[in-house]
């Protein structure tokens, strides 16, 4: 099996050499599916947001789906959008996969778009693209900025479903935090779920209760709950996406977030230029389908050159001159 950096590097090809091919009549048809809900402020909402803007500017029109993380549920919803003419179904979360694996093949002139962890690659058929994300690079990106927090020797992790690409991220964070603080400790917790924020809340009072000053979540819709106890018991966070109800700008030091728009434009291109199918695409830094926010002034323990810092790591990851070791255990 490939490497996710071997992918990685073959996607960014990839989203590089794409030809515009000649123009339809009418934009793509096109039915997004989601696992949960498209205003979350992280991972689903990413989709909308990049299918938005694909139909702002006339390459798509669109409907989307939303709670499809039952395949009972999801199964029926995908044929039915196949069988009325749609050009592309996206299932975007890992809970599609299989459902769109099993319909694709008796629906061959309907493009289909599967996410997944690295293995997903191997089960792509000819009218199948697939999509991840580097999450180890998420994780040692968020870990790197830890790791340069003064004054701060435990810090939390929480994460969503205990699986192999959640734990790549894990996995990356610990790399990174140890590489800028090799004494720091770390509590870490899998609560079982990508949208439970509550749980998450109450996972991260833990924490904050056992010392830890900074807590750094692997991103969905928990990173709400994770801000919101932060915000109400002093502490900061590393990972949180969206708003979060207003905690994130007070408490959120920055992000790594997605961004699935080059994907999903690749998507489109491939199917007007008749070369879409058996791709897979991998957003990294390198191809901004992962992007650092603006560090946050937010508590009294960042370094002064914190930003710049961050700028030249991800100017090294973009150029190649660093690279990272795979994750996945």
């Amino acid at each position: 099996m490939k490497t996710l950096r071997q992918i990685s590097l073959a996607a960014t090809v990839a989203f590089a050499s794409l030809s515009a091919g000649a123009a339809f009549a009418d934009p793509l048809k096109v039915a997004l599916l989601v696992p949960g809900h498209a205003n979350d402020g992280s991972f689903n909402q990413v989709a909308r947001e990049a299918a938005e803007k694909l139909a702002k500017d006339g390459e798509i029109t669109f409907e989307i789906r939303e709670a499809m993380a039952d395949p009972s549920k999801s199964e029926p919803i995908i044929r039915q959008y196949a069988s009325q003419g749609y050009d592309l179904v996206i299932g975007h979360g890992i809970e599609l996969s299989d459902p769109i694996l099993k319909i694709a093949p008796d629906f061959p002139k309907v493009h289909f778009a599967a996410s997944g962890g690295p293995d997903l690659a191997e089960r792509l058929i000819a009218n199948v693209d697939g999509w991840t994300y580097d999450f180890g690079q998420q994780g040692y990106l968020g870990g790197f900025i830890a790791g340069k927090l003064a004054g701060i020797t435990t810090f939390g992790m929480v994460g969503g479903p205990d699986l192999p690409f959640v734990k790549a991220s894990h996995n990356g964070f610990k790399a990174g935090l140890k590489e800028g603080n090799a004494s720091a400790t770390f509590i870490e917790t899998y609560t079982g779920s990508f949208d439970d924020a509550q749980k998450a809340a109450e996972v991260t009072r833990g924490m904050i209760a056992q010392g830890a000053g900074v807590v750094w979540t692997s991103g969905d819709g928990i990173g709400n709950g994770v801000a919101a106890a932060a915000g109400q018991e002093g502490a900061l966070t590393i990972g949180v996406t969206g708003e979060a109800g207003g905690f994130a700008e007070k408490v959120n030091i920055a992000s790594v977030v997605l961004d699935m728009y080059p994907t999903y434009k690749a998507y489109v291109d491939d199917i007007k230029a008749g070369t879409f199918g058996k791709k897979f695409f991998v957003s990294g830094i390198a191809n901004k389908g992962l992007v650092m926010t603006e560090v946050r002034e937010v508590g009294e323990s960042l370094p002064a050159d914190l930003k710049s810092q961050v700028e030249a790591l991800i100017a090294d990851l973009e150029s190649g001159k660093k690279t990272l070791p795979n994750f996945f255990e």
